[in-house]
């Protein structure tokens, strides 16, 4: 990407300090290590770092300019660095997402754009496989869904892309907003509205409407996709006056699911119906969850014109991200799910069902860690979840973190037999139970949220699976 002083200046209404108007550059970065030569540093700031404090670093390594803050202007002599540009903005967060916005205009490149409480990521995977099929696209890439990584996508935009899938995430109020007026979206989804982040947003309301600005900032010509079966997504579309493309399991919807038919550790079968046609599709994933991931994919494949089969095709070779419902054989016919991403009290709801339901005649062994950010609701929620392991015949339950007396304790007292349900304050005291455990056929669930790093209880699984001294 070859980007203007000049344009720079226009899309962020900085002030040009030094340089000549006849600057390019060859990118854009935000971190000093990684900054190529002739790149445009951007200095950000944040609550635990500040990129200014790297600026000179970035013009030690070649960086052919940098855009810093008005206020942050005193801190510097350019003492042989006086043939470098800088320019100051009040912003630089801003002047960021203004620059990616104009990166997408320049390319008039068209734009999906989702959100959600859950499955963003295998969504947008998802979507982005079954275009890929016909055309070259550019995705956020891992989870780099925010102020910085989203705009950090966009401005890797180049002319031979034909369609961009980005994926939204949010934690503060007014970021979603933001995020639809940087990605000017053609595109718009929303996964599911469900419990997560509320000790930033207070409320399961507030989260639905702060959700809600990807639809009420698109532009009315454009397109969402619409999940009939979350009645908070549903009523939140009505508001828009653009085109709708719905899909769904429960209700009438433009693209429908119909026979679905778990097939344990080798996936899930189920039948697509769209626009009259009929398609049967096996997805090599764990889990009924993944069903509305596959058939908003379906939609937004649809819209671009890509044939059914194609899109089939995309989805019975999709690999799941990874600590994302992963399935793991070991050896002595054990099986891990090792969902170890992230947490919230839907995502740990259907990955317990789906512990219940793919087990078969084996042991279900779920480890759970914490599910944070719930604020005032954290308590409560735990202890519906130990509540909902009893309900669902789980065989035996370890907990971990601050929550997880209250795991334990709801587990027994709905009647969980206590040797079977236990606190452990380690990975390795949670690996060490498990030995005690683990016998052939056993499925184990390993998930909590993303501080709880719960992905070292897996991998400490996948070792024991080969080590003698295990139950294998």
């Amino acid at each position: 990407m070859i980007l203007s002083l000049e344009e720079v200046l226009k899309a962020t209404g900085g002030r040009l300090i030094q340089g000549g108007m006849d600057f390019f550059f060859q990118g854009v970065s935000t971190d000093s290590r990684t900054l190529q030569e002739g790149e445009l540093f951007v200095a950000l700031r944040g609550d635990r770092f500040d990129g200014h404090n790297y600026a000179m670093e970035a013009f030690a390594k070649d960086a052919k300019g940098v855009l810093i803050e008005e206020g942050k202007i005193g801190d510097f002599h350019w003492n042989g660095f006086r043939s470098r540009a800088v320019v100051a903005v009040k912003d630089s967060l801003r002047a960021l997402g203004d620059l990616a916005r104009a990166r997408r205009r320049k390319c008039g490149t068209p734009v999906v754009a989702l959100t959600g409480s859950n499955g963003k990521t295998t969504t947008k995977d998802m979507i982005a496989a079954c275009l890929e099929t016909s055309f070259p696209i550019l995705k956020t890439k891992g989870n780099l869904n925010n102020l910085i990584g989203l705009p950090m996508t966009l401005l890797n935009l180049t002319e031979k892309e034909k369609v961009v899938v980005l994926e939204m995430g949010m934690n503060v109020p007014g970021e979603i907003r933001r995020l639809t007026e940087i990605a000017e979206p053609d595109v718009g989804l929303i996964t599911n509205i469900q419990m997560v982040h509320l000790e930033g947003m207070g409320s399961l309301e507030k989260l639905k409407e702060e959700k809600g600005e990807l639809f009420r900032k698109m532009r009315q010509d454009g397109t969402i996709v619409v999940n009939q079966d979350d009645s908070r997504v549903v009523e939140l579309s009505n508001e828009f006056l653009g085109r709708k493309i719905t899909f769904g399991i429960e209700g009438p919807a433009g693209v429908m699911a119909k026979t679905i038919r778990p097939r344990g550790a080798q996936g899930i079968s189920f039948t697509v119906v769209s626009g009259g046609q009929e398609t049967e599709v096996t997805l090599p994933l764990v889990g009924r969850h993944f069903v509305p991931n596959a058939l908003s994919a379906f939609a937004v494949a649809t819209f671009f014109g890509i044939e059914l089969d194609n899109v089939k095709e995309a989805l019975e070779r999709f690999q799941s991200p990874p600590m994302r419902m992963e399935v793991w054989r070991l050896e002595g016919g054990k099986t891990v799910i090792n969902d170890a991403y992230n947490a919230n009290p839907r995502s740990m709801e259907v990955a317990l069902e789906t512990l219940a339901e793919v087990k078969g005649k084996g042991r279900a062994i779920a480890v759970l860690g914490d599910m944070l950010e719930l604020g005032e609701f954290s308590e409560s929620a735990h202890r519906q979840l130990g509540q909902k392991v009893r309900n669902l015949s789980i065989d035996f339950l370890i907990a971990m973190g601050e929550e997880a007396p209250v795991v334990v304790e709801s587990a027994v007292r709905h009647g969980l037999e206590r040797e079977r349900a236990k606190v452990a304050e380690s990975h390795s005291e949670a690996i060490s139970i498990l030995e005690t455990w683990l016998q052939e056929g056993d499925w184990i669930l390993v998930k909590g949220s993303r501080r709880m790093a719960m992905e070292k209880i897996a991998e400490g699984l996948s070792l024991l699976g080969k080590n003698p001294k295990g139950r294998s």
